[in-house]
């Protein structure tokens, strides 16, 4: 009988084991803490869990993020080095960063739990307290998982490129509290989001378009992102965007490594983008003029300031095509949805502030 007892519980063990999402649990020195040698990666790294809110009922819209930066570094040997607890109100283009030491980080290998002294961020639910010139924000959001996204298939989690970007809830809807200095925005079942950043380095640029509020399409999600990473810690010809797709049920996928031809250009404040993969062609139009951006600064773990600027209420039209059968041996593009969201959050990241102003005026342009 006690051996019986002890089968059913490890078979538990195992089942909520494979429910965790490892992608949203911690990333660093992962490999040596599982397999209990003692070791300790005390190279470069950073680590966060970024989430935002659209309130669309109100205009109110928020990031909120969590993070370590080297937290093996407990005696400051780096510039980069620290914890962090960020939010940032785009409404009122305010942010507060608290930076905290890395001995005030903790995080879980086998769920998904951040917390930074009392703040705390977990895959359902994220609570923090954070204070700045006499504003305080409090928060405590509640999350409702219902899609994810993974931009490169296989391929996460094997340190290829310096930095790995996992959508752990693509489209999620949150209900709950944000007070700035006692006065509480109350908000339930809209639409929220929450991604994940880890690696060891910056790419020489990023950019990221994501929405899961479609006009008519309540339940389309989409979501965006690349750049030009580095692989094996050097600047390569690789430079692209992974584009996921949930619509009407159904699930479409363009992501460069399975061979999906993917396009962009990010000129003049908007974001294009163009991809086809064996079935299927999208074509995305993204734009926001530059007084709704923030620039969302995240330092790197050597102490570069990357300027990351960002809207959450930006326009996109996304063109959704089907490829068919014309004769025998021809085919074409059948345009089968157009969807139009004015709630699309649009970034793009580089450690040069000026390049993201030249946008705006014709003078610079991504291929």
């Amino acid at each position: 009988m006690k051996r019986i007892s002890i089968l059913l519980l490890v078979l538990v063990s195992i089942t909520a084991y494979a429910e965790v999402d490892q992608f949203n649990t911690y990333r660093y020195n992962r490999k040596n803490v599982l397999r209990e040698n003692g070791e300790a990666d005390m190279r470069p790294w950073f680590e966060w869990w970024y989430y935002k809110i659209v309130i669309p009922n109100t205009g109110e819209n928020y990031f909120f993020c969590y993070g370590v930066v080297n937290p093996w570094d407990t005696d400051n040997t780096m510039r980069g080095t620290r914890s962090v607890v960020a939010m940032g109100d785009f409404n009122r283009k305010f942010i507060i960063e608290k930076h905290l030491p890395v001995s005030d980080f903790e995080a879980s290998y086998i769920e998904t739990y951040v917390a930074i002294r009392d703040n705390v961020a977990t895959e359902k639910r994220i609570i923090g307290d954070v204070e700045k010139d006499g504003v305080r924000y409090k928060w405590d959001i509640n999350y409702n998982k219902r899609w994810t996204y993974n931009p490169v298939g296989w391929l996460l989690g094997y340190g290829v490129t310096n930095i790995e970007w996992y959508v752990a809830q693509a489209d999620a809807r949150c209900t709950g509290t944000v007070e700035r200095n006692g006065e509480p925005t109350t908000f339930e079942n809209v639409p929220c989001y929450q991604d994940r950043n880890w690696g060891r380095s910056f790419p020489a640029w990023w950019t990221w378009i994501v929405s899961n509020h479609f006009k008519g399409h309540p339940d389309t999600t989409i979501s965006i992102g690349g750049g030009w990473p580095k692989v094996l810690n050097r600047l390569t010809s690789v430079k692209g965007v992974s584009i996921g797709l949930n619509h009407n049920g159904k699930e479409y996928l363009w992501r460069p490594n399975y061979f999906a031809r993917v396009k962009m250009d990010v000129n003049f404040g908007k974001w294009e983008v163009k991809a086809t993969n064996g079935t299927h062609k999208i074509e995305v139009s993204a734009w926001a003029p530059r007084e709704e951006f923030m620039d969302l600064e995240f330092m790197t773990p050597d102490g570069e300031i990357f300027h990351d600027y960002e809207t959450l209420t930006g326009t996109m039209t996304v063109k959704l095509y089907k490829r068919i059968r014309v004769g025998v041996f021809e085919r074409e593009w059948k345009l089968i949805d157009i969807l139009e969201s004015d709630f699309a959050g649009i970034e793009y990241g580089s450690p040069n502030v000026y390049e993201f102003d030249g946008f705006f005026g014709g003078k610079a342009s991504l291929q």
